[in-house]
């Protein structure tokens, strides 16, 4: 037997086809305007195929809907599939002006490549195509800031390959903007005072994510943020600057990675 359909696509699926009913366009009218072929705008009214988000808000602009309209059904998708408290954390990652994020063992999500992402999800290209897409929040019009420390082993761990790893790298140093940072922590010292976290700001307050070895949690509590706030700061205080964490970078992905 075959896995049974996704509900959230199935959702969409519908909505897609009522709103195009709605408008009294054909699938070949509605196709022409995006314009794409009337056989993807086929497989998506009947949840076929996983379009992207760009063809749903292109089909939102093409039917006259509201923003976001196909979109927010189209974003359940991403969760859908998720642990709970990961789910929760993706509403507050979306929310937020600004996070603060540390990691010990794989780059963050948000900066992943979608050659390590796909080594890393075992070649699911739905979870690949889903994360891809998790990093729209860095390139809309209000993207939120994002300081990133690593930890230098992730440079080294082998996700994908020598090319793989070498373009993540890469992707790493060129990501670096006034508004997003990468810096790097040396192994040789490393406080490792933490696993991994991240400090998000949402509508002023801080929310974090923190991944244990059982599950991940995500609390507001004032103490559990009190607690990360100190950590993340002592952290930083083990990295080496912007200018120089690039460079190390580029030195581990010539050196390493060649």
């Amino acid at each position: 037997m075959g896995n049974p359909p996704s509900p959230a696509l199935t959702k969409l699926a519908a909505a897609i086809r009522r709103n195009r009913k709605r408008a009294g366009l054909t699938q070949a009218q509605l196709a022409s305007t995006i314009p794409c072929s009337d056989k993807t705008i086929s497989a998506a009214e009947t949840g076929r195929e996983r379009p992207s988000r760009e063809m749903v808000v292109a089909i939102e602009k093409a039917l006259g809907l509201s923003e976001d309209a196909l979109a927010d059904l189209y974003d359940l998708l991403d969760i859908e599939s998720l642990p709970g408290w990961m789910r929760d954390w993706l509403v507050e990652e979306r929310r937020a002006t600004s996070l603060r994020s540390f990691e010990l063992a794989i780059v963050p999500g948000l900066l992943q490549t979608e050659e390590y992402a796909r080594a890393l999800l075992n070649g699911n290209e739905t979870a690949v195509q889903a994360r891809m897409e998790r990093q729209s929040i860095l390139t809309c019009d209000s993207p939120p800031t994002l300081r990133t420390v690593l930890d230098e082993a992730i440079l080294h761990r082998d996700k994908g390959g020598t090319q793989a790893m070498r373009n993540q790298l890469k992707h790493l140093a060129e990501s670096v903007s006034e508004k997003l940072t990468v810096q790097i922590i040396p192994s040789d010292v490393s406080p490792r005072l933490s696993g991994a976290f991240t400090i998000g700001t949402v509508d002023g307050s801080e929310v974090a994510y923190v991944e244990t070895a059982v599950r991940g949690i995500v609390t507001s509590s004032r103490d559990d943020i009190a607690r990360l706030e100190d950590v993340w700061e002592t952290i930083r205080s083990y990295a080496l600057s912007q200018q120089e964490s690039l460079g190390f970078i580029q030195r581990t992905a010539e050196e390493k990675w060649t």
